[in-house]
């Protein structure tokens, strides 16, 4: 990838403006006194009116998408985000630069102020900021998706503090884990708080003591050194107080960040436990996920296979195998284009597409196989820190934990934002892969949980409350697991799926010490819950339940065999929840014998008359 475009490279904007009741008070600001709505406003129409003026003045500042929106509880006390550009289209979305130029933005107040460019309905309802923040995270997400090389996003949060609790700085964190070539997303918070004196971006050099303040210093991104304008490199947040430069600074300054770590070989895992089941109503056979594990070589993937193809597990399996394998690098286009493509002509020689009868065969050609992906990757241990970096299509889900709490998670940051249509790996020619990426620094004994998409969104719609036992999943039994997933089957609470759920723990000596980097946690401040998981390697005896972990690695060194297979999945007897074990049926032997090959049916003969297709969606049929 070339690191010097001879355009600049893309970016992304969004103004995130609180609308609730709250936002009516009072504020005292470095300009001034006024109501708090009135400065939110005042600075979104500022930073706006200056964007629209650089690009009118032609200036190259590459293309600029732009989002502002507006977010409050309705009357029914759910929440509600909507577009506050002056086009009149509520719709929550992302709109080119050059489109706003054009919009019919109210005239100045008075010289020296910014046009009107944002439409704020009256102030009302209660705040919902993580809703809000969430769907910030999903309005980034899906817009980084295929754009590794693009500038860090921008978020910008105008609010006030109430609401701002534990579920917001969990999703506060996982937007600054999006990463991209430049950078990770940078999350500016602007507080206009009744009572409070205005503080500038950039004088609070440590977190500052109190909650929330502590926590909003934590997640709020780092703004680099502007020698011009004499600012020092900067923690992004202010109160009752803006500074239009800040927000520039943000957008426009920026440096590619070569990777040198060595991925391969880091022994990055000590331990991992896997669990999974088939969907309520189908046969072991029919599990349509796969997974693999290289615990030496630090690597693990997940793939969740789509219903609605054709040797789909197969696909799912490849996926997850070569990439352990092969390791390109999912974040970057063309290289996991590249890599994609060459697993599909070994797919069609693992089905033995030449003996399959003409129905079959149709199916493949029409709609082959899909499946999301997830991989994960942990680097070499540096200072009791490892780093870390992940990439997805589709919404298989990573979840970080560190001594019982969640710390963020990717690519998906609310239960939801879980839909019908995922992104896919497809294993047809003429399909382009798009894969969005993390990047983070861990700890050794900080737990990874991969889930695909039903168990992904359960666990998220726990976390909204007190949260799932995440240390639970390691010395659960997988009767137990299977037991708990069908309870939730039944009773609605959960969708009937296929599930696989991979728990991973970072090798290295258990410490409490190291600092998350700024993109995770914040510079300098160290979570408050540091202590590691007791007994996380308890024999059988001292827990009272099955333990189904491995052993955890002597050292962070690969063992000598490099070449040694990943750990993966075998196949249980039936009626049972599939656990960890040594080796995966090969593809060869998920794929049915070759039929004697026959004519097909009349082309007015009814469906049910072509062998399953297109109706049918199981490929065995």
């Amino acid at each position: 990838m070339d690191p010097t475009p001879a355009e600049p490279p893309p970016g992304c904007l969004v103004l995130l403006l609180r609308l609730s009741a709250g936002m009516t008070a009072d504020v005292v600001t470095g300009r001034g006194e006024t109501v708090a709505v009135a400065a939110v406003r005042h600075l979104a129409d500022e930073l706006l009116d200056g964007l629209v003026n650089t690009l009118a003045a032609g200036y190259a500042i590459g293309a600029v998408d732009v989002a502002v929106l507006g977010y409050r509880t309705g009357p029914d006390g759910a929440p509600q985000v909507l577009s506050l550009l002056p086009d009149g289209d509520p719709k929550p979305r992302l709109v080119p630069l050059t489109h706003v130029v054009g919009m019919p933005a109210a005239p100045r107040d008075a010289e020296g102020q910014p046009k009107k460019w944002t439409v704020p309905p009256a102030c009302g309802g209660d705040p919902c900021p993580t809703a809000a923040l969430a769907a910030a995270y999903q309005m980034v997400s899906v817009w980084l998706t295929g754009r590794f090389a693009a500038r860090p996003p921008v978020v910008i949060h105008c609010t006030d503090t109430a609401g701002l609790d534990a579920a917001y700085f969990r999703v506060a964190r996982s937007l600054a884990l999006l990463a991209t070539g430049h950078g990770p997303v940078r999350l500016l918070h602007y507080v206009f708080e009744a009572g409070a004196e205005p503080v500038p971006l950039g004088t609070w050099a440590a977190a500052p003591e109190g909650e929330p303040w502590a926590e909003l210093f934590r997640t709020s991104g780092d703004l680099a050194e502007n020698p011009d304008a004499g600012k020092p490199r900067r923690r992004a947040i202010a109160v009752n107080d803006w500074d239009i430069g800040d927000p520039w600074d943000a957008l426009f300054a920026y440096e590619w960040r070569g990777d040198t770590v060595a991925w391969t070989g880091s022994g990055g895992f000590g331990s991992s436990r896997a669990l999974w089941v088939e969907k309520m109503g189908n046969t072991p056979e029919q599990w349509e996920d796969a997974y693999a594990v290289d615990a030496p070589g630090g690597a693990a993937a997940i793939a969740d296979g789509a219903s609605s193809g054709i040797y789909c597990s197969i696909w799912a399996q490849q996926l997850s195998q070569r990439f352990l394998a092969d390791r390109p690098d999912a974040r970057e286009p063309i290289a996991l284009n590249k890599w994609v493509n060459g697993l599909r002509a070994e797919w069609r020689a693992a089905i033995n597409y030449n003996n399959l009868n003409w129905s079959k065969q149709a199916k493949v050609d029409q709609v082959g196989a899909a499946a999301t992906l997830l991989t994960l990757e942990i680097g070499p241990e540096a200072d009791g820190e490892r780093p870390w970096r992940a990439a997805a299509v589709g919404d298989a889900s990573l979840f970080w934990v560190r001594g019982g709490r969640l710390l963020g998670t990717f690519p998906v940051a609310a239960a939801d934002q879980f839909g019908s249509a995922p992104l896919l790996v497809r294993s047809n020619p003429g399909f382009r892969t798009l894969a969005v990426a993390a990047a983070g620094t861990c700890r050794p004994g900080d737990r990874f949980v991969l889930a695909t998409d039903a168990v992904a969104a359960r666990l998220l719609k726990s976390s909204a409350g007190p949260g799932p036992e995440w240390d639970r999943f390691e010395t659960m039994t997988a009767d137990d697991w299977r037991a708990e997933l069908d309870t939730l089957r039944r009773s609605k609470d959960m969708v009937n799926d296929d599930c696989t759920l991979v728990v991973l723990c970072v090798a290295g000596a258990e410490t409490s010490g190291g600092r998350e980097p700024p993109e995770a946690i914040g510079e300098d401040n160290e979570l408050e819950d540091e202590t590691p998981l007791a007994n996380e390697h308890a024999s059988p005896e001292a827990t009272g339940a099955e333990s189904e972990l491995e052993e955890p690695l002597a050292s962070d060194e690969p063992p000598a065999d490099e070449d040694a297979s990943p750990v993966l999945l075998q196949a249980p007897a039936e009626g049972e929840a599939r656990e960890e074990a040594d080796v995966l049926p090969s593809a060869e032997e998920l794929v049915e014998q070759p039929e004697p090959h026959v004519e097909p049916p009349p082309a007015d003969a009814p469906p049910a008359a072509r062998d399953g297709f297109p109706e049918s969606t199981d490929p065995r049929v």
